[in-house]
């Protein structure tokens, strides 16, 4: 049996896809997709993951010297960027629209605050002969952003044409046991290879620790707060915490109020007082404005896993930052979990918002769980040495996820030789990779995948 090597299965899985493209006759940048939010994307953009050049409508080609500051109010969306365009260089605003229309829809064109605006980013083509001016009559240079670099950036795939159950199944279910593992372990792989070149390219323009800063955020805002917890890490970002972790992240999350609700005890109340008055005069440096607030989600979750504690546990982290970044390794994984897990403070360790009352019990706040799911998600998947991937396909997880289970059982039925493997962690992501490339795009009637998969188990 050949012994595990990453890259020889990522590029195998690869290559699947682009058969199963070609089938179709798509290209590389063919279909459309439904696009993310504004916030999402202009984190996309400011961590580089947009790109930092373009060809212009009318202007030539863009070339991006520096992303620009975040605006945290009213205004374009960054501030003071620099660009190269026609082999000069400019400073000025950069806006983000989802279409070119909205720079008038929203009145950007009459609006002074406006007037800096050097280059406006659009993601979908404008109309024909569509022209961006400011209140001034200047024509604004306009950059579209195709759809398939914003899948990119975000790890997606491209969608295959959608028709409308199980013809996956048949091919499948002859494949042998040791076929359908190196499948698994082949997306496995593929999915790994994209998160690694998406962090690589973020730490280039933000830097290695902000970059991990970053994917502990995400992995503590779990599935419900992902995205606010990623927003908040970069808007607070790493290097302005030092010894303020928690009233800046506190503060930058809106979570601080003028006065705690009535229910609040006194123990609350001192505790917030303390994190407000500390706050108070970093407010107008990272204070967000309400058109810019984070999109924080209270429900369904556990009392466990309220946003206010997944803040205070990435203040705890800030605030650790020096000796915790000495174990993102997967020679550390051990270290690094006791470290996490071991996290205690004298207010969030027994409660669970800043009103809440003292819990029955004491709760970690971060679990054995959410560590593990950062070591597959992020410390493994890092860490080229082959021991992090020979590690990586050993881990378990004692909880499936539902759209594990579901994807498995839609593929394979009822094969207990694949669902006894289910608890892997490896197999978990590989499902999570062949639903969102070939499952979710796409139905049954017309799929091409059971056709590949026949191929593949010749292979």
């Amino acid at each position: 049996m050949q012994q595990p090597d990453r890259q020889r299965d990522a590029a195998a899985y690869r290559d699947l896809m682009e058969q199963v493209r070609r089938g179709y006759g798509c290209a590389e940048t063919d279909p459309e997709t439904a696009l993310p939010g504004e916030l999402e994307v202009q984190a996309l953009w400011q961590a580089g993951l947009l790109g930092n050049s373009g060809q212009t409508l009318r202007h030539g080609q863009v070339r991006i010297l520096d992303f620009g500051e975040w605006n945290r109010s009213a205004g374009p969306d960054f501030l003071r960027a620099e660009i190269e365009i026609g082999g000069a260089r400019m400073r000025g605003d950069i806006e983000i629209d989802p279409t070119a229309r909205d720079w008038e829809r929203h009145g950007h064109g009459a609006n002074p605050a406006f007037n800096n605006v050097i280059l406006h980013v659009v993601l979908s083509p404008p109309p024909q002969g569509w022209y961006t001016r400011n209140e001034q009559h200047i024509d604004i240079p306009i950059l579209p952003v195709e759809a398939q670099q914003i899948r990119a950036a975000m790890g997606q795939s491209v969608p295959l044409p959608a028709d409308a159950s199980g013809l996956c199944r048949e091919p499948l279910n002859d494949m042998p046991a040791e076929s359908i593992r190196r499948l698994l372990q082949a997306a496995a792989a593929y999915r790994a290879h994209n998160k690694r070149r998406l962090f690589c390219r973020k730490a280039e323009v933000v830097g290695a620790d902000q970059a991990w800063f970053e994917a502990f955020a995400e992995t503590l805002g779990y599935r419900i707060n992902k995205l606010p917890m990623q927003l908040l890490a970069r808007r607070a970002p790493l290097s302005s915490l030092r010894r303020k972790a928690e009233s800046i992240l506190f503060g930058t999350a809106g979570f601080l109020l003028p006065m705690l609700p009535e229910q609040a005890d006194n123990a609350a109340r001192d505790y917030h007082r303390k994190v407000w008055d500390s706050w108070w005069p970093l407010r107008e440096e990272f204070a967000l404005g309400e058109e810019r607030h984070l999109p924080w989600r209270y429900a369904p979750l556990r009392p466990a896993n309220h946003p206010h504690r997944r803040v205070a546990a990435l203040a705890l982290i800030a605030m650790r930052w020096a000796e915790i970044k000495q174990h993102l390794s997967a020679q550390a994984a051990t270290t690094l979990t006791r470290l996490l897990t071991g996290l205690k403070h004298d207010y969030w360790s027994e409660r669970c918002s800043l009103p809440s009352a003292v819990m029955k019990t004491k709760t970690a706040l971060i679990g054995s769980d959410r560590v593990k799911d950062f070591l597959v998600n992020h410390v493994y998947v890092q860490d080229e040495a082959s021991f992090a991937w020979q590690t990586y396909l050993s881990l378990r997880h004692r909880d499936v996820p539902q759209r594990v289970k579901l994807t498995a059982r839609h593929l394979f039925g009822e094969r207990e030789d694949v669902l006894s493997l289910l608890p892997l962690m490896y197999v978990q992501q590989a499902l999570l990779q062949i639903d969102a490339d070939f499952c979710a795009p796409t139905g049954c009637s017309r799929c091409l995948f059971p056709e590949q998969l026949c191929q593949w188990a010749k292979r």
